[in-house]
């Protein structure tokens, strides 16, 4: 930040100065080279840094030193960025991988309870049916045992009513 106040500091001075009348600094002098005619150390180039700019340059009222200064601010603080972003990064891939890893073994313990069921559910259908079977069995004794009892009842009262008419 201090950087870029900086470097808007010497627009707003050189901006003044071209109101004022006081012609800003010319570039008129040097050779112009077309872009297509760059050279490897160029700045052009991808990524490759500048040769820093000479203590004294010919030009009045530039001050190379303060620039450079403002380059390697801007350098640091896209360092610190580059560094911040591939921290972020890092930890997003771990969460990812911890997240699968937490999915794939619920998965698995989920398949293992699913296999277990599925082991035992043959055995309780069976014991369902043979429960069924004896209940129904159980319900026809029992309507065998009231219709026997019934008779027996029968067979008692009319054994009184025999005894009690002799």
């Amino acid at each position: 930040m201090a950087a870029k106040d900086r470097l808007e500091a010497q627009v707003m001075v050189a901006q003044e100065m071209e109101l004022t009348g006081k012609a800003p600094v010319s570039y008129e002098h040097e050779e112009r080279k077309p872009v297509t005619e760059t050279k490897e150390g160029d700045v052009t180039d991808e990524h490759q840094e500048r040769e820093p700019f000479a203590e004294t340059d010919e030009h009045v009222g530039v001050d190379t030193k303060e620039l450079e200064d403002i380059a390697a601010d801007i350098k640091e603080d896209l360092a610190a960025k580059r560094k911040r972003s591939e921290k972020i990064a890092k930890a997003c891939s771990e969460i990812k991988n911890r997240v699968k890893n937490v999915l794939r073994t619920m998965q698995l313990k989920r398949q293992k309870r699913d296999y277990r069921i599925s082991l035992k559910l043959p055995n309780v259908l069976e014991e369902f049916t043979t429960d069924e079977q004896k209940d129904e069995e159980g319900e026809g004794e029992k309507e065998e045992q009231i219709k026997i009892f019934q008779e027996q009842q029968k067979r008692w009262q009319q054994d009184k009513k025999g005894t009690e008419r002799d």
